[in-house]
């Protein structure tokens, strides 16, 4: 095992040395398939290249380590020209698609970020967005790629410094990466007389709580107005006992003996 760590290593020395890129035995992947939006019509998120390029160029302290994003003509074109200085400021999202090198390079990245090991908390996803930055403000920025497109992407290690082959190190490309596609609108069937068995369902169980909403109102509003009806505009007389004072007329009045007198006349 030993052995074959040294003879791979020796290769990718040999290949720097030589001006050949050293490949990496690293294929960039998608992220698990419990993240929600893996791949949708216009982005893809990869794993970041974590100690990917650990081994390669260990003195080259402003590499940078880039995204390269291809359609089927752009792997082959990329392999053409790999070995040739490449001018990342001219290969860009703008022209890659209409012109005849149908590949760009995007998400310039210090190689010290994507450190080793790395240091995401437990259960986070060290995930790279590809095709998420709008609006555009750099010429190589992240722009989301085409809908329903098909795209092959790796990792390269660039060196700025450098006027020959600038392309020390590279990933392996991805599978082709299929993008979502929308519906097509004209295939969408609005007519309201199609309905499923769900939404006959949903629509008896609302007919039926608005009917039993309404005879629920209907009772109430019968209750106020036959309560009404039984009062009367004149109030009720008083008869609690004690409720009112027994007043005596002093004219009415006889004094006690008055009786008396009168007989004995």
């Amino acid at each position: 095992m030993k052995s074959l760590a040294q003879v791979v290593l020796l290769y990718i020395l040999c290949g720097a040395a030589n001006g050949v890129p050293a490949t990496v035995a690293y294929t960039p992947e998608i992220v698990p398939t419990k993240i929600e939006g893996r791949i949708t019509q216009t982005t893809v998120a990869l794993e970041q290249p974590r100690c990917v390029f650990d081994p390669i160029e260990t003195s080259c302290s402003n590499c940078k380590i880039w995204l390269i994003v291809a359609n089927s003509t752009g792997v082959t074109k990329f392999a053409e020209m790999k070995n040739d200085f490449l001018n990342t400021s001219d290969l860009t999202y703008k022209n890659a698609f209409t012109g005849p090198n149908g590949f760009y390079f995007t998400v310039k990245t210090e190689r010290d970020v994507y450190v080793c090991p790395p240091t995401a908390i437990p259960g986070e996803i060290l995930a790279l967005r590809v095709g998420s930055e709008v609006p555009c403000k750099t010429p190589n920025c992240n722009m989301p790629l085409p809908t329903g497109g098909a795209f092959r992407m790796k990792y390269v290690l660039v060196n700025p410094d450098l006027t020959t082959p600038n392309i020390v190190g590279e990933t392996r490309f991805t599978q082709e990466i299929q993008l979502r596609s929308a519906p097509d609108p004209n295939s969408i069937d609005t007519y309201p007389g199609r309905r499923t068995g769900g939404m006959v369902v949903i629509t008896v169980i609302l007919a039926i709580l608005l009917f039993l909403l309404l005879a629920m109102f209907a009772a109430m509003l019968a209750f106020v107005c036959c309560r009404k009806s039984d009062q009367t505009d004149f109030p009720a007389p008083l008869t609690t006992a004690g409720s009112l004072r027994q007043y005596h007329t002093h004219s009415l009045h006889n004094p006690s003996g008055a009786i008396a007198q009168k007989a004995n006349m």
